[in-house]
Formats: C-alpha cells, sequence, structure tokens
C-alpha cells in the first residue's frame, strides 16, 4: 500500500497540473506548454519510491536478486557463484561456525542476493539465507565481514471463513482459499461430535481465527476463536476459552459444556471403517469363522493412531497376532487397544501417563494382518464391546465461577458468526492492498475531472 505520504504528493501534484492548466486556457497560452507540465508532474511522481522494507533493510537501496539453493549446493557455492572472492568466503566459513551450520542448508530454500551494479560486474553486499518463514541469517560482505541471525516480524490478523460443502472438506477449504491445516483444527475441535468420514453434500461451516503473516504472505494458522458445523442440519457450535492464566485454553459448546466427550469417535483423524466388531465374521487371513471383537479402520502407512481418551499405558508391545500394540486403562470401568502398528510412538511404555488426542503409534499391518489398518478394541467392564453402541458422555462442564465470564466473551463472537454469509472468504493483505489502489486511483481521477 502506498504510504500516505506518496499520496498527498500524487494528490497535490495532480492540483498543480490542473490549476497550471485552467491559467493556460484562461491566458490563450501555447497548449504545449500543459502537455509539457503533465509530463513533468508524471516524471517528478515516478521518481518517488515508497521504501520497500525486509530483513531490517531499504530493499530500494540494493539490486535484488532472488534465488533458490540447488541440490547439494553448498554456502561456498553460493557465495562464490555471486563473485565474492574465495579469501572472502574462507573468511565468512570461519565466522560462521557458532552463529549458523552451513552444512545443513536445504535444497529448495531461499536466499537473496543484495547487491549494486558496476562498471565491472554485479558487486554483492549482502546475502541473506531465509532457515523458514520466520527466520533467516544475514552474511555482510559490505565493509567488513560479519554473520548475524534475523527473525522476520509477524503480523496476525483476524479471519473469517463459511463455507457449504460440495465435495471434500479439503476440496472445499481449497476453493476458498483456506489453508488445509485449519480443516484439520476444525476436525480436531469436533471430533467428539462429528464423524468427518460422514460429513455429506451441503453440510456447513463457519470459522473466526487468526492468521499469522510476514512480508504479507500467510505463514500459518493462529488460535480458532469460534466455529460452528453443521451436520445434517443440526448446528454445531465451538468456543475457545481459557478459565485463567493457570489453565490450558480448551473448546466449549454454547452452552458452556466441553467438546471433549469421554472418548474420541475413532482412533485416526481420517479413515475408513473396513470391519466392524462383530461375532462371526470370516477371518480374511485365517481363512475360517471367527468373532471380531475391534473395529478396522484403514488408513495409509504412518497415518498417526490417537489415544481416545486419557490413561495409564498398560502394554506397549509386539505380539504375534496383534502385531505392535498399545493398551490403556483409562479409569476402573475402559480399556482400549490399539493393534497392527508399523512403529509405537517414542516413549510409549508400562506407566505411561497419555492424553486424549495423543498420538500413541503409527498405522502399519504388522502381525495378523493384510493390509494397513488399526484394529481398535474397546473394554468396559473387563468385556470387549462394541464401542459405537455404549452411552458415552460428555466432559464436566463449566464450573458455575467460570460461567458468566465465559458466556460474557463467547456471545460476541456467537453473533459475529451467526451474521456471517456462507461463501465468504479470508481477506489477503495484497487484495486490501489492491483494494486501497483502486481507492486512491479513483479519488486522483476524481480530483482531476474537479480542476480540469
Amino acid at each position: 500500500m502506498k504510504n500516505t505520504y506518496l499520496t498527498i504528493i500524487s494528490f497535490l501534484s495532480v492540483v498543480a497540473v490542473a490549476s497550471t492548466a485552467g491559467v493556460l486556457i484562461r491566458g490563450h497560452q501555447d497548449p504545449s506548454l500543459y502537455s509539457r507540465a503533465i509530463a513533468e508532474t508524471r516524471s517528478a511522481v515516478e521518481e518517488i519510491q515508497e521504501p520497500i522494507y525486509k530483513y531490517g533493510l531499504n530493499l530500494n537501496d540494493y539490486t535484488v536478486i532472488d534465488q533458490k539453493v540447488e541440490r547439494n549446493e553448498l554456502l561456498t557455492d553460493i557465495l562464490v557463484k555471486h563473485n565474492v572472492a574465495y579469501q572472502t568466503v574462507k573468511i565468512l566459513i570461519q565466522e560462521s561456525q557458532d552463529i549458523f551450520n552451513f552444512r545443513k542448508m536445504k535444497a529448495g530454500a531461499r536466499y537473496t542476493v543484495l547487491g549494486t551494479n558496476t562498471d565491472t560486474g554485479f558487486v554483492a553486499k549482502k546475502i541473506v539465507y531465509e532457515e523458514n518463514k520466520l527466520n533467516y541469517v544475514v552474511f555482510n560482505l559490505d565493509d567488513s565481514l560479519y554473520i548475524y541471525r534475523g527473525t522476520n516480524q509477524v503480523k496476525r490478523r483476524r479471519q473469517e471463513v463459511a463455507g457449504v460443502i460440495n465435495g471434500s472438506l479439503y476440496e472445499t477449504f481449497d476453493d476458498l482459499n483456506v489453508p488445509a491445516s485449519l480443516a484439520m483444527r476444525l476436525a480436531d475441535i469436533f471430533s467428539c461430535t462429528i464423524d468427518f468420514y460422514k460429513i455429506q453434500k451441503g453440510d456447513k461451516f463457519k470459522i473466526i481465527y487468526d492468521q499469522d503473516f510476514v512480508d504479507d504472505k500467510p505463514i500459518g494458522v493462529g488460535q480458532v476463536s469460534a466455529a460452528c458445523f453443521t451436520s445434517s442440519g443440526k448446528d454445531y457450535y465451538a468456543f475457545y476459552y481459557e478459565k485463567d492464566k493457570a489453565h490450558v485454553g480448551e473448546y466449549y459448546d454454547e452452552q458452556g459444556n466441553s467438546m471433549r466427550k469421554q472418548f474420541l469417535k475413532a482412533p485416526l483423524k481420517f479413515f475408513q471403517i473396513t470391519s466392524r466388531y462383530n461375532l462371526h465374521r470370516f477371518h480374511p487371513v485365517a481363512m475360517e469363522w471367527r468373532a471380531h471383537l475391534g473395529t478396522d479402520y484403514a488408513a495409509a502407512y504412518g497415518t498417526p493412531i490417537l489415544a481416545t481418551a486419557d490413561g495409564v499405558v498398560e502394554e506397549a508391545q509386539f505380539g504375534v497376532y496383534n502385531g505392535n500394540y498399545v493398551k490403556i486403562r483409562h479409569n476402573g470401568q475402559y480399556k482400549t487397544q490399539y493393534l497392527h502398528m508399523s512403529k509405537i510412538a517414542q516413549g510409549m511404555h508400562r506407566g505411561r501417563h497419555v492424553h486424549q488426542g495423543e498420538v500413541i503409534g503409527y498405522v502399519g499391518s504388522t502381525g495378523l494382518a493384510t493390509g494397513p489398518h488399526v484394529c481398535y478394541r474397546f473394554w468396559k467392564d473387563g468385556q470387549q464391546v462394541d464401542p459405537f453402541k455404549q452411552k458415552l458422555q460428555f466432559s464436566e462442564p463449566l464450573a458455575k465461577k467460570y460461567k458468566g465470564d465465559f458466556l460474557a466473551q463467547s456471545a460476541p463472537f456467537r453473533k459475529d458468526i451467526d451474521q456471517l454469509a456462507y461463501g465468504t472468504k479470508p481477506v489477503l493483505p495484497e487484495q486490501e492492498k489492491l483494494q486501497a489502489m483502486k481507492a486512491e486511483y479513483d479519488a486522483t481521477a476524481f480530483a482531476t475531472r474537479m480542476f480540469l
């Protein structure tokens, strides 16, 4: 967006040209003077450049070359490629040892060369390597040689999105230019309420969330403040609330009830049920009729398997038929077991406390299995049962001392989310710039018409 100073200069320049033209016309002077005045004013305006700051530097002071690290390319190769003397390269490599491990430069990572064009060729002044979207390293080649780290300024802004599902959840998010990570966040928030494998065409969602930007480019999704998911005509609300600084925030419905049920509906976020609890099923490997006392969830190899409730690990080991598996005791009444893992998550052992939604292993086909899946088994009072037929309750609602504060904080979000129109897309900084530039152009054109 052009700054206010540049806008005022441009406006006054137009006014000056219009005034000059008015004098010329009234005085019957040479019309060519008018054309020359316009050309001179346009030239003056074009010479005014808005500063472009990045990495804490004004890029207008340099010739800028954006590059990417090539495969097997080292820092030495990059420096030499941009006309940095070998002796300088040697000093920089030595100086960088305590600041930056140049051996960890990644192929495909971005770096920017800042320099000047001279009669003898391009002279690099600085090289900036981007470790990630936030952090960068500056190699200063101008005057003195030194290296320092920097962090890009992160700007956080509130975003709103509302859509109707026509295909998959991910396809709908992509059509609305919404990060896929937000779909995962939405599925996590409603994981105990909505089976996202069964969402249908026509289901709807509305989300109010924060998004982080660096140099007006999105780098990630922040906190989801409020969400509403409509499934089969029923609205499900979720509002983020922190009781106090001593508690991690959680999501609650409009009445203050926790969105976390006693158990998740499934040990995977996205899956396909290939076999349910069945006391008389033909086993595809054993080739005989036998009871199947679990539910099979098919997914790709390596898909994270989640603990469906808080508990303590009773077993985490390999069995001939079960393959790699984890068994968790949730309380005196319930236990769950997760079979055929490709591997058990690091740190899982007998006596380990786990939380609902924590990764305990990864989908595989170890033991007696024909393909990648997790066989999920559920015990109640020592007997294996079908988890889909159990009446599992919600977690405890907010205590009375927090209820009033929660309702006061969630009320504005409830109002905003109810008024949000379906089809609303998040507004990106680039779009705001274009809108502001158009408004500025319209204002300038109007001023021209007024004075001419």
